[in-house]
């Protein structure tokens, strides 16, 4: 809203600046008045100071998350970190990757206790080796199942360290470092002469 009252503000001073010319023209050579390279000089001034003053409070008004809180709640819970981040895209996608990793975990963890039994039963006293296929499936159960334990420590650690970096960087605004503004700025040498001015914040 201010930009807006901004330009109304140029637009009616374009408009209105050769009547103000002429009634300048008319006065009295007693009455004091201002060049036209120190108007045009204020003008400027004005519009760069409105600039930066929306600007900081932009900067000001903008919301942060507590990257130690978001660390905890996700500590706690998968997705509760990106929850209080308000990436609320991530937090189904977590509980998706931590059901399937935990299910396949307690899956390959009941087959290795399943065939461990049955490797136990099958051990007598005429085979004291017991049946080889079950301890052959006891064995490939018990590796995927240490391989869902590496899975799930990483799922996690990523948890952890997107939910500290999210919190981090949520109030890190792209905008205000790469911007491109577009504003009027009137020539020094002719307050009636005006032009666009484009700059860009890197």
């Amino acid at each position: 809203m201010i930009r807006i009252g901004l330009c109304c503000l140029l637009v009616a001073t374009l408009v209105c600046s050769p009547a103000a010319s002429q009634q300048e023209e008319a006065r009295p050579d007693s009455v004091t008045r201002i060049s036209p390279q120190d108007s045009a000089r204020a003008v400027n001034l004005l519009m760069e100071m409105s600039v930066k003053q929306i600007d900081s409070v932009a900067k000001v008004e903008q919301k942060s998350k507590s990257p130690g809180l978001a660390l905890a709640l996700s500590a706690v819970l998968p997705g509760a970190g990106q929850f209080y981040n308000e990436s609320y895209w991530k937090v189904p996608i977590l509980l998706g990757f931590g059901y399937y990793f935990a299910s396949q975990w307690i899956d390959a963890n009941d087959s290795v206790k399943y065939y461990r039994r049955l490797y136990a039963e099958s051990i007598t006293s005429e085979n004291s080796s017991g049946n080889p296929t079950y301890s052959r499936l006891r064995e490939d159960y018990k590796d995927i199942r240490d391989a869902f334990s590496w899975y799930i420590f990483i799922y996690y650690l990523v948890n952890l360290v997107d939910a500290y970096v999210d919190a981090s960087l949520y109030d890190f605004n792209v905008g205000d470092d790469l911007s491109i503004r577009l504003m009027p700025e009137f020539d020094h040498q002719y307050t009636r002469n005006a032009r666009l001015k484009l700059r860009i914040n890197f």
